[in-house]
């Protein structure tokens, strides 16, 4: 995201502060419930869904990798209803999904119930989160942008902080946590619908048309490629670092704990926009590439004292929502007429890449074993440092 938009919207409007101030409150809520949540707590509690189902390593693979296919089917659908219609439509209809999903994995009575109900769920960001690009470029000051999307972008960090808790208090009754998210789901779904702004009717006429040929834009293409490799690598460690630990410690509570430590480190993604005003894109996308793969790479290594396994946590769960930020925030520099559309895509394939994540690691775990699996995870994230981002896109702002 540019710190200046020029917003292709004929509504553009702004909000005073306060109401922007609630706007980002509403953001960062919904994003926790359906990021922080209803996607990637699955692996906080893949340890005890697999044993009171009795999943392969396979199976957990592919119900893992359904939130991630989830999320593919309703991200363009997402950010098509932003564009032609309003993005209010789209983030409601990702809290609903949701509280459904959730609501099922909490009920789920056999696994393809559960499937389902992960599947579901994992639609609810890919309809709620690319639109508030369009909210954000089309409804607040200029100069406030990037603060505020760095701000609802940490939201993801806020709602995995909030699940590690919640696990510890529910015990081995994982049913009850995924009942308490669907419910705080539906409650963030309802403060959302009163604090998201509507269309401008007097300044819009109609629906616009999806200009998805910008997509071809040459400069995006590294954009491109470094969305779903960082997808890949970092899938392995939101699905399986959990199952690694408890089963390289056999202390489930320590497992817990890293995931806290994992949610509060990402709440510092809330100052992404700052890091990338002063660093410049490309000198934070190289720090965050080799901070990230450190940590994923390092994990099995550190298992043996408490402050490594924190550490690893702290730096993954920073270095993961800082580098979500800046994906966001390089294609809205790549993608400014059509703000959702780019945004879209670019996540559209960072979810690729987490559905082929643990796709794939679930058929090489039986044969290369969880902490080879990581080593070479953070291997391949380390190597997105070498990736060069164009000039236009990594000029430092003003």
């Amino acid at each position: 995201m540019t710190k200046h938009f020029t917003s292709s919207s004929p509504a553009g409007y702004e909000m005073n502060r306060n109401q922007t101030r609630g706007l980002t409150a509403a953001g960062l809520a919904i994003v926790a419930v359906t990021y922080g949540l209803a996607r990637y707590c699955f692996g906080l509690f893949l340890p005890d869904i697999r044993q009171e189902f009795g999943l392969s390593s396979e199976l957990i693979g592919l119900i893992a990798g359904l939130s991630y296919m989830g999320y593919l089917a309703a991200t363009f659908t997402g950010s098509w209803l932003s564009t032609v219609f309003e993005p209010r439509l789209p983030i409601l209809l990702g809290g609903i999904a949701a509280t459904v999903g959730m609501g099922l994995i909490a009920w789920s009575p056999t696994p393809a119930v559960l499937a389902a109900g992960v599947f579901v769920a994992g639609t609810s960001p890919g309809l709620a989160y690319p639109p508030f690009s369009d909210v954000i470029v089309r409804h607040t000051e200029a100069s406030r942008q990037n603060v505020v999307y760095a701000w609802i972008n940490s939201g993801t960090g806020f709602g995995v902080a909030f699940a590690g808790p919640l696990a510890l208090y529910a015990g081995g009754d994982w049913r009850l946590a995924w009942l308490v998210f669907a419910a705080l789901a539906l409650a963030i779904t309802f403060w959302n619908a009163l604090a998201l702004p509507r269309r401008n009717v007097q300044s819009e006429t109609g629906p616009r048309a999806v200009p998805l040929r910008i997509l071809m834009d040459r400069t995006a293409r590294t954009l491109f490629v470094s969305a779903f490799v960082f997808g890949v690598v970092t899938a392995v460690y939101w699905t399986y670092a959990v199952e690694l630990l408890t089963m390289l410690t056999g202390n489930p509570r320590d497992a817990v704990l890293f995931w806290i430590v994992l949610g509060i480190a990402g709440v510092t993604g809330c100052f992404a926009g700052g890091l990338v005003n002063r660093w410049g894109l490309g000198g934070t996308y190289r720090l965050l590439a080799i901070l990230v793969g450190a940590s994923v790479g390092t994990l099995p290594l550190l298992v043996e004292t408490r402050i490594g396994i924190y550490l690893s946590a702290a730096c993954f769960g920073a270095g993961f929502i800082v580098m979500t930020a800046l994906l966001g925030m390089w294609s809205m520099r790549i993608f400014r007429a059509a703000p959702s559309v780019g945004f879209g895509f670019t996540f559209f394939l960072l979810s690729l890449g987490q559905g082929v994540g643990p796709v794939l690691s679930g058929f090489l775990i039986p044969v290369t074993g969880h902490s080879m699996l990581f080593f070479a995870a953070g291997l391949m994230c380390c190597g997105l440092a070498a990736v060069r981002i164009s000039d236009a896109a990594a000029a430092r702002l003003p």
